[in-house]
């Protein structure tokens, strides 16, 4: 059931963009309005209860097969953001983010924020918002769990 989940998270291509203001405050907002749209990215926001299971109400996810010409706002972005998060997961190479997972302070309580990042070994990157009751030990679990 999670390698469904994960492949229906990774796959929706949906055209709405009204998930701007879960982010409200964040960088990373004007990179997923930014390049949403753009050829070579996919782009999937999801919301609502999204899983009742991992108890996620808003997910919004970017993929840019080509991302050289936005490496640069991301990674910005990225550094404002994790400012003022705890960071779960960094894997950092040649002064860059590989990867990044980052737990930002709640909305309100009992609703935790996340920015995932990953740089492919192809050259794709992805950028991640989560947002819901989800712990970050399930959230690592549903995102490496291999079922």
């Amino acid at each position: 059931m999670n390698k469904l989940i994960r492949t229906l998270l990774c796959s929706l291509l949906l055209l709405c963009s009204a998930g701007i203001y879960a982010q409200k405050g964040l960088q990373i907002a004007d990179v997923f309005q930014k390049y949403g749209n753009r050829k070579g990215s996919t782009y999937v926001e999801l919301s609502k209860n999204l899983s009742k299971t991992w108890d996620i109400t808003h997910y919004q996810s970017l993929k840019m097969q080509r991302p050289e010409g936005a490496l640069s706002e991301i990674y910005r972005s990225l550094e404002a953001d994790r400012e003022h998060a705890k960071k779960i997961k960094e894997v950092v190479a040649d002064g860059n983010i590989q990867s990044g997972y980052y737990q930002l302070p709640p909305i309100q309580k009992g609703i935790n924020r996340y920015i995932l990042f990953r740089l492919g070994k192809k050259g794709e990157a992805t950028l991640i918002y989560i947002e819901g009751e989800i712990d970050s030990d399930d959230l690592l679990s549903l995102m490496f769990n291999k079922d």
